[in-house]
């Protein structure tokens, strides 16, 4: 998934020898064994195309990742009903962020029977390029967890992103919001940094304009969430704690991850629209919109948001989701990592705000 800009550069560092050997089969096969340590034995998923630059692409991706599940015989996947896959398909909010509704989650599951949709993304450029997916529950709308992975592409990848025809038409910012982050930028006392935060919520397709605005600027609570997160986890280094040994370091951190998400993911902060684009349509005789809108917040209420995390919080959390009982110096260990995680994020945020 997005992240703040000023750490592009650190975590392209951190996952560099990863993406240098993993291809995308590797990185679903690890999905996989994810997905498997998420869930209760038995439970019914279903799996949508993560949104790619290519349909082919992310449907190629979600077949693979359907497969392996299926051999392993560890979960139910639910088969794809033709209505439900069309439907998201041709939805260029899904096909741009991954993100789907807690509505249409909903209405998803009590249409095919299941109880967690997974969802996600690829995306990145030249040879580094990224598998995000998310496993949530159809009765509560909950972030179960999140898989996030760097690859590199191979031949097979090559080919399917070949046939890709992205959309054409509407504003850049849409297609690429880290471009739109720089576009935006004002000069400060730190070259290259403002005193503002870029992104871009996007809507699914719904009957009513006004709604549709209100989904789009709604999605950007839950991308501020993820990227906060995500920045805080690169920092967190767990190896040291041998409690954590037997479920795996990255099934650790993914579950890290997600309880940072979910810690934060209500405090949505004040925010400028800065551009609006609507598409409208007409489908079995209904009319409907979609919206995308390019907002940027004060860093001041990011740096405020990041404040309120609470890493004691977060831990309990884990502990309980892995049912593991750590010994208290590794627990006070972890807090202590966040902690610092946490603070050293607000630090370089706050090198932006300058005088400003």
């Amino acid at each position: 998934m997005k992240r703040f800009f000023l750490l592009v550069l650190f975590l392209s560092i951190t996952f560099a020898s990863f993406a240098q050997s993993a291809t995308l089969d590797i990185v679903l096969s690890g999905a996989k064994t994810y997905i498997e340590t998420q869930l209760p034995l038995g439970s019914k998923v279903l799996i949508i195309d993560p949104a790619a630059p290519g349909r082919e692409l992310g449907s190629y991706a979600a077949q693979e990742l359907s497969t392996r599940l299926v051999n392993s015989k560890r979960l139910t996947v639910v088969e794809r009903s033709v209505d439900v896959m069309q439907g998201l398909s041709t939805e260029s909010s899904y096909q741009l962020s991954g993100e789907v509704s807690d509505a249409s989650i909903q209405s998803i599951g009590h249409r095919t029977g299941a109880e967690v949709i997974i969802t996600g993304i690829i995306n990145g450029s030249g040879d580094r390029y990224r598998l995000s997916l998310k496993l949530t529950s159809v009765r509560t709308a909950e972030l179960l967890g999140q898989y996030n992975v760097f690859f590199q592409p191979d031949t097979v990848f090559n080919a399917l992103l070949a046939n890709s025809n992205p959309p054409r038409g509407k504003p850049q910012w849409i297609y690429e919001p880290l471009t739109a982050r720089t576009k935006y930028e004002t000069s400060g006392s730190v070259s290259g940094v403002s005193v503002w935060y870029y992104d871009v919520g996007i809507s699914n397709k719904t009957t009513s304009e006004q709604t549709s605005r209100t989904r789009a600027r709604q999605n950007i609570q839950q991308v501020i969430a993820e990227n906060i997160a995500s920045d805080i986890k690169a920092r967190i280094d767990i190896t040291s704690l041998s409690v954590f040994h037997g479920s795996g370091i990255e099934d650790t951190e993914n579950r890290i991850e997600t309880a940072i998400t979910n810690n934060i993911r209500t405090r949505v902060p004040s925010y400028e629209a800065l551009e609006w684009y609507n598409e409208t349509g007409r489908t079995d005789g209904r009319d409907w919109f979609l919206t995308y809108v390019l907002v940027r917040f004060a860093r001041r209420d990011i740096i405020a948001m990041v404040e309120k995390t609470e890493p004691v919080v977060i831990v309990n959390n884990i502990v309980r989701q892995m049912n593991i009982n750590p010994p208290a110096d590794e627990r006070d260990e972890l807090i202590r990592q966040l902690t610092n995680a946490r603070d050293r994020a607000l630090e370089i945020i706050r090198e932006g705000l300058g005088d400003n």
